[in-house]
């Protein structure tokens, strides 16, 4: 039997939403639509009404004069002689350490800081980053071969581009072209075709430690010789939340499941999703799979900072009245929720209030999405447990039927998009 009760966590309480049967009080309880973008279920008519550094060094300097001889004089004269010598060396031996120390300190900071940035190379210190530019008048022709995919020929030339990486996080970059042109992306650890992390005819990816790193924008070699050309190169830095990633424990009641209601957490396919209309892309809305997609992309990657190369497009019609819409009106969907938003074939009871969080997760890892439930019904087959857009699958690294675990997030108030979780 559903039920509505409540969910212990830590020392407060929360609500256990009505679509997901508890198993107990003390830690379990629920949260809160097709295969490829076909949407079963509940369509666009159901429009509801709801609207120091620290210096290393020694600190403190000891001078230690010593005779070679012991020579013992009653002399005052010398006694204040070597009293005075002794005084000035250890002030000189003091002074020299400090000076050394700050002169370090002063270099090691202008280095951490803020480096000169070298001839002929864009440094990117802001996200996301855009640059229009032409391989064909570019500078750089030294990178041919890279060591994450040798085989194929970039001996055109190249932009090079030094990013700044304010802390641990996700690197990615996406680059545009035309018919004709064919230019590459590629991130690496240091200026060095060896040191390649990652790299794609659309766009690369890489988890990156803070500090610099490099991103190449480089022309591909055919048969017909080089493909430069005019690019446009986006690049963009996220640092994910990290913490606890505690999903509640029940079952969920899914169409057609005849009763076999789904263990969750569960582990299983992961559809790639279709894109859904948003509350800032108002009507008319799109007549086409593709109408007003690309005013989408860049919504998104404005709204959550997220670079990739987008290439999904807008959900079917499925007895909706334009493309891309899913439960209720697009007017009730934020944009940020779209990017990183989920579904499961749930029952129209037992699908959560939207918005609720749940949480997408490598099933043996600590790589993870926190995604939006409750717009959008699906996949039809109950084979494969659920659907999200390419984002998550972007960061992820699966594609179309990847296997993730999901579950509805215990916590309602951790952030949504990438996340580390807790061992």
């Amino acid at each position: 039997m559903l039920a509505r009760v409540r969910l212990r966590h830590g020392s407060g309480l929360i609500a256990c939403v009505a679509m997901l049967a508890c198993a107990d009080e003390s830690g379990t309880g629920g949260g809160p639509d097709a295969d490829g973008g076909a949407t079963q279920g509940e369509t666009a008519s159901e429009i509801e009404t709801e609207s120091e550094t620290e210096t290393e060094g020694e600190s403190e300097t000891e001078t230690e004069i010593e005779s070679e001889s012991e020579i013992e004089s009653e002399s005052e004269t010398e006694t204040e002689t070597e009293t005075e010598t002794e005084s000035e060396t250890e002030s000189e031996s003091e002074s020299e350490t400090a000076s050394d120390t700050e002169s370090e300190t002063d270099t090691e900071t202008d280095t951490d800081v803020e480096a000169p940035c070298p001839n002929g190379v864009t440094c990117v210190t802001t996200f996301p980053f855009h640059f229009d530019g032409d391989t064909g008048a570019a500078a750089s022709d030294l990178l041919d071969h890279y060591s994450c995919a040798p085989e194929k020929n970039e001996g055109g030339p190249e932009f090079l581009f030094r990013v700044a990486a304010p802390a641990d996080g996700f690197l990615s970059a996406a680059v545009y072209d035309d018919a004709g042109v064919d230019i590459d992306v590629h991130i690496l650890s240091a200026r060095d075709a060896s040191a390649c992390l990652d790299r794609g005819d659309r766009h690369a990816r890489a988890d990156v430690a803070a500090g610099f790193v490099w991103v190449v924008a480089d022309t591909y070699v055919n048969a017909s010789g080089p493909q430069a050309g005019a690019f446009g190169l986006d690049i963009g830095f996220i640092e994910p939340s990290r913490g606890a990633c505690a999903m509640a424990v029940g079952e969920m009641a899914r169409v057609g499941d005849g009763g076999d209601r789904l263990a969750m957490p569960a582990t299983g396919p992961i559809v790639l999703e279709a894109h859904l209309v948003t509350a800032e892309e108002p009507a008319p809305f799109p007549a086409t799979s593709t109408d007003e997609l690309a005013a989408h992309y860049a919504l998104s990657q404005a709204a959550t900072g997220y670079v990739m190369h987008r290439s999904q497009v807008w959900a079917p019609l499925e007895g909706g009245s334009f493309y891309g819409a899913g439960i209720g009106a697009p007017s009730l969907f934020p944009l940020l929720h779209e990017a990183w938003y989920v579904n499961m074939y749930w029952t129209s009871a037992a699908r959560p209030a939207r918005g609720t969080r749940m949480i997408l997760r490598d099933p043996s890892g600590t790589r993870a999405v926190v995604v939006a439930a409750g717009y959008e019904t699906g996949p039809g087959n109950l084979d494969h447990i659920g659907g999200t857009p390419e984002e998550t699958h972007f960061y992820m690294r699966t594609g179309h039927l990847g296997v993730m675990t999901i579950g509805i997030a215990t916590d309602q108030a951790i952030p949504f998009g990438p996340r580390i979780c807790d061992p």
